[in-house]
């Protein structure tokens, strides 16, 4: 995506590309990934989880 230029983050996310793909396609739940060790959250782990919901919805069934 590239830096974030609206002042300080609150929490960053980490993934390989494997796993931010999987997470956004549903295919791995965010708090596993983060369990699991392949999303790392860098800041406030409580701003992290209040986001998660906004920034990988659940993806919607056709």
């Amino acid at each position: 995506i590239g830096p974030y230029e609206g002042g300080k983050a609150d929490a960053t996310f980490s993934f390989k590309d494997e796993d931010f793909v999987k997470v956004a396609l549903g295919k791995m739940n965010p708090q596993i990934a983060f369990m699991r060790g392949a999303m790392k959250i860098k800041g406030s782990l409580s701003a992290a989880q209040k986001f998660t919901p906004d920034i990988f919805p659940k993806p919607s069934k056709m």
